[in-house]
């Protein structure tokens, strides 16, 4: 049996844990959390590194003769891809799927594949640079390192086609 004064203890908390509960609001636990803008350009640049990925081995495949020169840059690409989703968190028990979101044609020509390349590699460098704005200081380094390989591709590439 209640004394008097834990019931009017009790009494008087009451509306305080009812009021509470229903300011809750949405159950956090229900659903995960938005991703946030470092989230989603870490994505964007694996992606985009997958797509290079992609082309290279596409080219590859199609120019056997340009093996030689495209397998060291194709090996960076990896690389680049392996530190982007080294950063990804993965929640337990899901994987985040290697998406490939671009595939042009292989152009007919040697000539005109390495310089659909070496566009691809322009493009690649200027979207990792327009990542670095609103990046936090280590996936800022990261974006960076990559903008700059992928600016020496270029060069190398126009070396390729001589």
């Amino acid at each position: 049996m209640l004394r008097r004064r834990q019931l009017l203890a009790a009494s008087a908390t009451l509306p305080l844990f009812l009021a509470l509960d229903a300011c809750a609001g949405p159950d956090p636990l229900a659903s995960p959390p938005p991703l946030s803008a470092d989230v989603r350009a870490l994505f964007a640049a694996a992606f985009a590194e997958e797509n290079l990925v992609s082309l290279y081995k596409r080219t590859t495949a199609a120019y056997s003769a340009l093996a030689p020169a495209l397998s060291p840059l194709l090996a960076e690409h990896l690389a680049h891809l392996a530190q982007l989703r080294g950063r990804i968190i993965e929640p337990p028990g899901k994987r985040v799927p290697h998406t490939v979101t671009s595939r042009p044609p292989i152009p007919a020509t040697r000539t005109a594949a390495v310089a659909q390349l070496r566009a691809a590699e322009q493009a690649a460098a200027t979207a990792q640079v327009r990542r670095l704005a609103g990046a936090t200081p280590s996936l800022a380094q990261l974006y960076a390192s990559i903008a700059a390989s992928e600016s020496t591709h270029v060069s190398a590439l126009d070396r390729s086609v001589r």
